[in-house]
């Protein structure tokens, strides 16, 4: 593409609507690059429970729409400030330097729109976030550093020796190479610690002397945490410690809740009835499954209805499925399970659904 000659005909207001959608399709493919970039190294962009497959192509137009507002004039004013000083310069720009220069300035909106988006998405998640970054700042125990678009906390010399007493708040990536042959500790590991020293009226600062010195105490791991690690143990720790201290003022035996718990009972079994059913005549009978399989998915089905309305943590498509086949692999679920047993969970997602709605 010839970025010179579209750029010019954008900023100078000659373009046609085919120039304008080709110059907004590559901003956004640009975005969405940058946001899989930022999502295989740990980030969580898009939004949670989201089952549509456009996620990152929606979130890239969000974060880059801002460059495309106009003036009265119709003037496109973030674009023509950025590029007209070099497009109408006496030596033209090479396409590589506009390829450069539109990279940079996709990337540095899109780091501003995520924040915007976060912040609007999850206020409570970016208090947190603010509050860890304040208590790095404001203490002498604790630097930061960051690597592969993350930020990561790591204790300061004082407590840790093999580091230089005199390091700044904001350590540079090579300093961590003695760590790289360790492992990162698993978030289940931090949770279930952090869970044991967890005490409510703790500041954030506080937690986050605890969740550090968890692993400072556990050396066979990096001594470095992610910031948006720590900040959701922090929040899912206080969550569930304030789900648990207002169910345990709940009567669970009075008569309401025990009717309440009878026509859910009765709800999930009409659905287990119907997933019974579509089972039967679209699978069993039409020898697409045998007789065992069948029942092994129909018991996977139901371990899935029982639990999702009992309020438990629900496992993955494949690990129900696993219950019931020990030595079933990613691989062989993929090729041989996946695409009836997912559809048979999509049904019951939905038939469960609406029946729970006219319940209610």
């Amino acid at each position: 593409m010839k970025l010179l000659p579209l750029i010019k005909s954008i900023c100078g207001l000659n373009y046609t609507p085919g120039e304008l959608t080709e110059f907004i399709n590559l901003s956004q493919k640009v975005a969405v690059s940058y946001l899989k970039y930022l999502e295989l190294n740990g980030r969580n962009i898009k939004p949670r429970k989201c089952e549509g497959i456009n996620e990152l192509e929606d979130v890239a137009i969000d974060c880059i729409a801002g460059l495309f507002m106009r003036n009265e004039q119709g003037e496109f004013v973030q674009l023509a400030r950025y590029f007209n000083p070099i497009i109408n310069s006496a030596v033209p720009p090479t396409n590589a330097q506009l390829s450069s220069m539109l990279r940079r300035l996709i990337v540095k909106k899109t780091k501003q729109e995520l924040s915007r988006i976060f912040k609007e998405r999850d206020p409570e998640g970016a208090k947190i976030i603010r509050n860890i970054k304040v208590a790095i700042r404001n203490s002498n125990k604790f630097s930061s550093f960051r690597e592969m678009g993350r930020e990561f906390v790591i204790i300061n010399p004082e407590i840790s020796s093999s580091f230089d007493s005199t390091s700044a708040h904001h350590l540079s990536a090579d300093i961590l190479d003695s760590n790289t042959s360790k492992p990162t500790i698993p978030e289940k590991i931090l949770f279930q610690y952090f869970l044991e020293k967890y005490i409510p009226s703790d500041s954030v600062s506080a937690m986050l002397e605890k969740m550090m010195n968890i692993v400072i105490n556990l050396p066979q791991y990096q001594n470095y945490l992610a910031v948006d690690l720590i900040a959701a143990i922090i929040r899912e720790v206080t969550f569930q410690h304030a789900h648990e201290t207002l169910t345990n003022d709940i009567d669970h035996h009075s008569p309401m809740n025990d009717m309440q718990i009878k026509e859910i009972h009765h709800t999930n079994q009409v659905v287990i009835d119907l997933i019974r059913r579509k089972i039967n005549t679209q699978y069993l009978y039409k020898n697409k499954l045998s007789n065992e399989k069948a029942d092994l998915y129909f018991q996977a089905i139901s371990d899935y209805i029982k639990e999702l309305t009992q309020d438990k943590a629900t496992d993955s498509n494949f690990q129900y499925l696993k219950r019931y086949i020990p030595d079933l692999t990613q691989k062989s679920y993929r090729e041989h399970e996946r695409s009836i047993f997912e559809y048979l969970v999509k049904l019951t997602k939905k038939s469960l659904r609406n029946k729970l709605k006219e319940l209610l």
